[in-house]
């Protein structure tokens, strides 16, 4: 299956966006290569609001979010993940409003038992853009149900993009908050060690087997097909699984070499993203047992497929 991305997206930087009747979001001003137009904040309710991601440290998106809040009261703070355009507004907003920050946990929270083991003894770089000062309220658990202000919210625990994300089902809209995990615009960035290529693969299957009808990501434009995207990044991912493996087939190479191999038409602004990707790949290859590796390292030489 194809995947296909829309870039045409020009929203206006810190007005809110009316979605629904009782949905409204706000793009703050962080627009980059790896933020698209910029991080999406999302209010859900009318009288009693639920702000979903922040987004990054900025006055200006605060000034934005708080207009647009005017006197109605916010309960809830949630956050999909911890990286530094997503949650650190999270502090400001809470003492603006007195509303309670709730996620999964720090950045690292739900790292597998194999990559706590290889990111202990080898280094593997990564870590960039995590907000290492994220602080929580109330943790939640994969299948948690928040009943808040006449919603019923379905905490989906999401590992892949970072271990502890999670994307947030409205059951009384079917609707989906799917924060980085599944986007319309790109794919996600896997950076380990809480980037994790095995699990992002794991939580796409699980979103495979649900029936909402669109998703809000956390950057760029709703997604009104999401299974059809959820199932044409499975088959980009084993797409380029298949790239890797081919490219490795008879030489070694680094992650970089390897980049060069099978990345058509890369921006250059985006290399070193597509290096982490790679770096990614080669783990979860590595933990299967289809490739064999000297060290893990940017500058490492992964050796042929076994």
């Amino acid at each position: 299956m194809a995947i296909s991305f829309d870039t045409n997206h020009k929203p206006v930087i810190g007005k809110a966006e009316q979605l629904e009747d009782d949905l409204a979001v706000i793009t703050a001003d962080n627009a980059s290569p790896m933020t698209f137009t910029g991080t999406r904040t999302y209010i859900l309710g009318t009288e009693n609001l639920i702000v979903i991601d922040p987004g990054p440290d900025s006055n200006a998106h605060l000034s934005s979010i708080m207009e647009y809040i005017g006197n109605r009261k916010v309960t809830d703070i949630l956050l999909t993940h911890s990286h530094i355009d997503h949650s650190p507004l999270s502090r400001q907003l809470k003492n603006e409003t007195g509303a309670s920050i709730i996620g999964f946990g720090s950045a690292d929270e739900a790292r597998t038992t194999f990559m706590k083991k290889l990111s202990s003894s080898l280094d593997l770089g990564g870590e960039e853009g995590i907000d290492k000062n994220v602080t929580l309220d109330e943790k939640v658990i994969d299948k948690q149900v928040l009943e808040r202000n006449n919603y019923n919210i379905e905490v989906i625990h999401t590992p892949g993009h970072l271990s502890n994300h999670i994307c947030l089902a409205v059951k009384e809209k079917k609707a989906l908050f799917s924060g980085d995990h599944v986007m319309g615009w790109a794919t996600t960035l896997i950076s380990p060690p809480d980037g994790d290529l095995g699990s992002f693969m794991r939580s796409l299957e699980k979103l495979s087997e649900r029936e909402e009808l669109i998703y809000y990501p956390g950057h760029g434009k709703p997604l009104r097909e999401p299974k059809k995207m959820v199932l044409a990044q499975i088959a980009h991912r084993q797409d380029r699984e298949i790239q890797i493996l081919s490219s490795i087939s008879k030489n070694s190479k680094t992650p970089s070499e390897i980049v060069d191999d099978v990345y058509i038409d890369l921006n250059p602004m985006l290399k070193t993203a597509a290096v982490r990707n790679v770096l990614a790949h080669l783990i979860d290859l590595y933990e299967r047992e289809k490739v064999s590796v000297d060290k893990f390292a940017i500058t490492a030489k992964f050796v042929k497929v076994i």
